[in-house]
């Protein structure tokens, strides 16, 4: 990804956050409690529940995230299918970016975000056919308190290939305690 020189950037002042769309892993223990939004590239820190998650410059430079001439920042795409190649998505949402807004070609970069409305998705049928094809039935606890939402299909088949889940838990109910966590709404499908 290039990025322009700071010469050639439009500033806009807004008064209201930008929305975005955006995909989290899952973290929490065995009985779909302490819940917690992880970004999915890397062990980044998770995103505190009731606080604005905030930006840090992930490769140790010396500037405020985001910066023009890094990729640092809190990352939202301007539409969920662009969101379909991410590594293990467990959470699909709208998120409230603000503070220093940097957009580019695929969505922006900010200072601060917060979801506003999540739900869980099954990566496989997310990968496949997108959002609105990505419900799913129940939640693997896996170990490093992993939590991966699955449809039926989708867990059959990872048990076929040696990835059995340690713990079964309901998609619903894990589904509501994360709102409850973050008090965000629940995105429709």
């Amino acid at each position: 990804m290039s990025y322009p020189p700071a010469a050639n950037l439009t500033v806009d002042a807004a008064t209201e956050p930008v929305m975005a769309w955006r995909a989290w892993a899952l973290t929490g223990r065995a009985d779909g409690t302490g819940l917690l939004l992880r970004p999915v590239a890397g062990r980044s820190r998770p995103w505190p529940p009731r606080r604005p998650a905030e930006a840090a410059c992930k490769h140790a430079r010396l500037h405020a995230a985001p910066s023009v001439n890094c990729s640092c920042g809190l990352h939202g795409s301007f539409a969920p299918d662009i969101l379909r190649k991410t590594r293990t998505p467990a959470v699909l949402g709208r998120v409230a970016l603000w503070g220093r807004v940097i957009e580019h070609e695929l969505g922006y970069r900010a200072e601060f975000a917060y979801p506003q409305l999540v739900r869980l998705v099954c990566q496989f049928c997310f990968w496949q056919w997108g959002a609105p094809n990505a419900q799913p039935s129940i939640v693997g606890w896996y170990p490093r308190d992993e939590l991966v939402p699955l449809c039926w299909p989708h867990l059959e088949l990872a048990q076929r290939y040696g990835m059995t889940p340690r713990r079964i838990l309901g998609a619903g109910p894990v589904e509501q305690l994360l709102r409850e966590t973050y008090v965000v709404d629940l995105l429709p499908a």
